[in-house]
Formats: structure tokens, C-alpha cells, sequence
């Protein structure tokens, strides 16, 4: 192989690997921008449904076999879940920007959360950072895996 034409297939080698990684995080399609307008109203159902004290709209949401990792470490269930929302404390809380990559019947969602909450006349504020794993079962988006961290 000629050296031009080894540098030409290097410089297309590498055109291509920098275009790759542009279009990884860009959706791909419509139907890649459908999926997240989907789950971002579903993150947003699922917040009303922790506000509202609603854990029957919230457990539509997650797959049976969810389980999440807790801003203190701990790992829950929905089942476990479910009982905090209906005993929960939050007052108010209101989602920030998220982003969402999808991968085919694969999607992560990733945001943060202001939350307010008032337990034994304390009134305090939070701010938290959290993962939604989602993966599509039988036509439907249903989120698998959690994780929130409390932001200081």
C-alpha cells in the first residue's frame, strides 16, 4: 500500500471515528426525539405521582423487578418505594433540564430535582441529582434501574 494512500485511508479513519462520536450523543431520527418527549413526560408523571402521594400512577411506571440506589446508598424496590410515596413529606418539587440517550429499546435519563418538603414543623430544601434507566417491554417504556444523589 502506497503511503498516499495509507494517509488517505488514516484521515478517513479518523473523519469518520470524530463524525461517530458527534452524532452518539444527537438523536438519530424522529423517532429518537419521540422517545425522549415520551420519557420526559413520564419523568414528569412520576414526580406528580411522588407529590401527589399517588404510588399506583408511579408503579405504571417501573417495571416490577425496578430497583433503585437511595441518595443514602441504600438499595429499594418498587414495593419499598411505593410505601414512601404514600407516606412521603414533599411539598413541592419541580424537575430541571434533562437529557436523554437512546439506544434502541434502551434509554438512560438523567436530570435534577428541587424538592421541598415539611416534616415535624421543619420546612427545608433539596437538590438532587438522578439516573432512570429505561428499557422498552411488549411496546412499553418502563424504567429498571434508579439512582439519585444528593447534591450539597
Amino acid at each position: 500500500m502506497s503511503v498516499r494512500m495509507l494517509a488517505s485511508v488514516c484521515l478517513l479513519s479518523l473523519a469518520l471515528c470524530f463524525a461517530s462520536s458527534i452524532w452518539a450523543g444527537q438523536p438519530r431520527d424522529g423517532a429518537d426525539a419521540d422517545t425522549a418527549k415520551t420519557l420526559e413526560g413520564m419523568e414528569q408523571t412520576w414526580l406528580d405521582a411522588e407529590k401527589n402521594h399517588d404510588p399506583a400512577t408511579f408503579e405504571k411506571l417501573v417495571a416490577d423487578d425496578w430497583i433503585a440506589i437511595t441518595p443514602d446508598g441504600k438499595r429499594q424496590t418498587k414495593t419499598e418505594r411505593s410505601a414512601n410515596i404514600n407516606n412521603s413529606h414533599m411539598g413541592s418539587a419541580s424537575l430541571g433540564p434533562m437529557d436523554v440517550r437512546v439506544f434502541g429499546d434502551t434509554a438512560i435519563v438523567t436530570g435534577t430535582v428541587e424538592e421541598s418538603t415539611k416534616e415535624n414543623g421543619k420546612q427545608s430544601k433539596r437538590h438532587y441529582a438522578w439516573t432512570d434507566v429505561f428499557v422498552k417491554r411488549n411496546g412499553k417504556w418502563l424504567a429498571v434501574a434508579s439512582q439519585t444523589a444528593l447534591v450539597k
